[in-house]
């Protein structure tokens, strides 16, 4: 699982712009929970059904064994703090060592993933992206919250309690974040987000419903994102992929940079 080589400095630059977006994320709603510990550690609750933004996060190319360690425990009682308890991980930038595995054991987070982090050097992106026939992108403010997170559940075919935690009115009226749709004949079948800090862009929620797929609508979004944050003054675009997802971004000039752990219940 080791990437083709890329400059340290810009994955770290990266994987803490990631780390900032969520923070901006869970500051926007007051319902959200973060705290922060030395070492790059912090503690982020979104209050998602998804683990994966929820928990006990390094940042720090190698991650603070102890920081983690006092961190879960109180990962582990802000669960408990939302109407549901919410699942949680423990993620590091690297394969985790023997002493954060014993303590996400005793969280009974013994289920290991590992997602790549990618980034693409915006000084070669096109400054608009190409149009795809029919697809009209445009952004949406927190007011349109409730149509938005119903696109981005038949987008991904997943239950629509994951992200509305996640795109709150709050969340999307936030600066640094930008909502997007994609409409055919006035309708949303295709949703993106942007998350522009510190001379990066974020592309978060990149879907498209089921009946749209394979007509290039992921790619327009996506491109969309990357034009705007370089037009806000990005110079690096970086995401999470997913498998089906990975070849796409690899199309499109991302280069996976590392590729991350996270470690969650069964």
């Amino acid at each position: 699982m080791n990437p083709r080589t890329i400059d340290p400095s810009r994955a770290d630059a990266a994987a803490r712009a990631w780390g900032e977006a969520l923070r901006r994320i869970a500051g926007a709603e007051p319902r959200m929970r973060q705290h922060a510990g030395r070492d790059e550690t912090h503690m982020i609750f979104t209050g998602s059904a998804a683990p994966s933004v929820n928990g006990v996060y390094s940042f720090a190319p190698t991650p603070s064994p102890e920081q983690i360690e006092s961190l879960a425990s109180l990962a582990a009682r802000t669960a408990g703090e939302f109407p549901r308890p919410v699942p949680w991980c423990i993620q590091v930038r690297s394969r985790p060592d023997q002493a954060v595995l014993r303590t996400a054991a005793r969280y009974g987070l013994t289920q290991q993933s590992w997602e790549p982090l990618m980034v693409r050097d915006l000084r070669t992106a096109p400054g608009t992206p190409g149009a795809e026939q029919g697809l009209r992108v445009r952004a949406v403010s927190g007011a349109e919250s409730d149509s938005y997170v119903t696109a981005m559940a038949e987008g991904f075919q997943a239950p629509r309690e994951i992200f509305a935690a996640l795109a709150t009115p709050a969340v999307m009226d936030e600066p640094a974040i930008t909502a997007y749709v994609g409409e055919v004949d006035g309708v949303a079948v295709a949703t993106a987000m942007g998350i522009v800090t510190d001379s990066h862009v974020g592309v978060f929620n990149v879907s498209t419903a089921p009946a749209h797929r394979k007509r290039g609508f992921g790619q327009r979004m996506t491109e969309h994102v990357v034009a705007e944050g370089r037009r806000h003054g990005a110079g690096t675009a970086y995401l999470r992929a997913s498998d089906m997802g990975l070849s796409l971004y690899t199309s499109l000039g991302f280069e996976v940079a590392e590729h991350w752990t996270y470690l969650t219940a069964p």
